[in-house]
């Protein structure tokens, strides 16, 4: 069972070449309750091997009011340990816009 009111949802970016692969993807639960964030679920996907959780930007998230700098302060913290190489460093910034908008988009600030 998942808390009241919670709101979801994901987003996929993709490269007009092919539309089947993601070049990154975000996923994004956030339980807000009295204007504040009491417990987030953030997911990355399509820039590693597999999905994996973005503990830091969930971390950044919890005790805050929902705003356009919270969300693009935490997006920040999504390419935490990343290592690119030379061919993908683009992505680095791409899954921070990409976490940032589905931040802004779930969180109601859009």
């Amino acid at each position: 069972a998942h808390p009241r009111p919670l709101r979801s949802g994901y987003l996929k970016v993709r490269d007009r070449q092919s539309y089947e692969f993601a070049l990154t993807s975000a996923a994004v639960a956030l339980h807000i309750r009295g204007g504040v964030i009491r417990e987030a679920k953030v997911a990355a996907g399509g820039v590693g091997t597999v999905p994996w959780k973005l503990p830091a930007v969930e971390k950044h998230l919890v005790g805050e009011r929902p705003s356009q700098s919270l969300w693009a302060e935490a997006a920040k913290q999504a390419a935490d340990g990343a290592r690119p190489l030379e061919h993908n460093r683009f992505k680095v910034e791409l899954l921070q816009r990409t976490v940032e908008r589905q931040l802004r988009i779930v969180g109601g600030t859009e």
